[in-house]
């Protein structure tokens, strides 16, 4: 089997993030090596760590552990994650999800069986316990990167890439929705990913920025205008196409 480098970036997350890296090391799916960050966080958490790597390094399952120098957000602690990959897919998960144990199996072979090099699924969405989903997040069979301009339809933790094919992609440098510009740049190189209909993560559901979509909309701004480098007026223009999409074809995705 092909490895797979999975990034974890971490931020005062002591109390989710054991129950995150379960749900990677119970993967059916070997070799992996899992790239864990340290935000810089004031809990226990970079021990924590420590302790889990020593305990649950295997011969297939390796552990890096890094720590950025101060605070810099989810976009670059992915990205020092990405320099230091070293696997023929590249997956991510935040320290507060989990993927079910078959989720990198499934999309592998699905990736293999359809020549495709980009790979997304389904996920579940849950407050406290995440055998109890409060909704289905449902995805496209074929995500094109023109749907993908229009809203972020894929949850970073499902997506799959083969850098073999398609080469390490960089995080932008944007503090929020960065993980959106980074699977824009990957299916502008792909064309497309594939989807699965069977839920294969977990999403857990929060009070924080990124539960308030209003709270987003200079983020949403930002990709356009700053990443894709579009006029004032064509990013104002993709944002009204982002409302439409957002508010009235993407909730159809949803289903409780």
């Amino acid at each position: 089997m092909s490895l797979v480098s999975v990034i974890v970036p971490f931020y005062n997350s002591i109390h989710t993030l054991g129950d995150a890296l379960n749900s990677v090391v119970a993967q059916s799916h070997r070799p992996l090596e899992i790239i864990l960050i340290d935000d810089c966080s004031d809990d226990d958490g970079l021990a924590f760590a420590k302790a889990y790597s020593n305990q649950h390094s295997t011969p297939q399952v390796s552990f890096k552990l890094l720590k950025n120098a101060q605070n810099a957000g989810a976009g670059i602690s992915r990205n020092k994650g990405v320099e230091q990959a070293t696997g023929t897919y590249i997956a991510f998960l935040d320290a507060d999800d989990l993927w079910k144990p078959y989720k990198l199996t499934k999309q592998i072979e699905a990736m293999k069986v359809q020549n495709a090099s980009v790979c997304y699924a389904a996920y579940e969405l849950f407050n406290q316990d995440p055998d109890q989903p409060v909704a289905i997040h449902k995805v496209f069979e074929k995500l094109t990167y023109g749907k993908l301009l229009k809203a972020n339809y894929l949850g970073n933790l499902t997506g799959v890439y083969d850098a073999s094919v398609l080469g390490k992609i960089t995080i932008p440098a944007l503090r929020k929705r960065q993980d959106w510009a980074m699977w824009l740049d990957v299916l502008k190189k792909s064309k497309y990913a594939i989807g699965i209909q069977e839920p294969l993560a977990s999403y857990r559901l929060g009070d924080g920025i990124s539960s308030n979509k209003l709270d987003l909309i200079k983020y949403n701004y930002a990709v356009y205008r700053k990443h894709l480098g579009y006029s004032t007026l064509k990013s104002c223009w993709s944002m009204l196409l982002f409302f439409y999409e957002q508010f009235v074809v993407k909730r159809k995705m949803v289903c409780k």
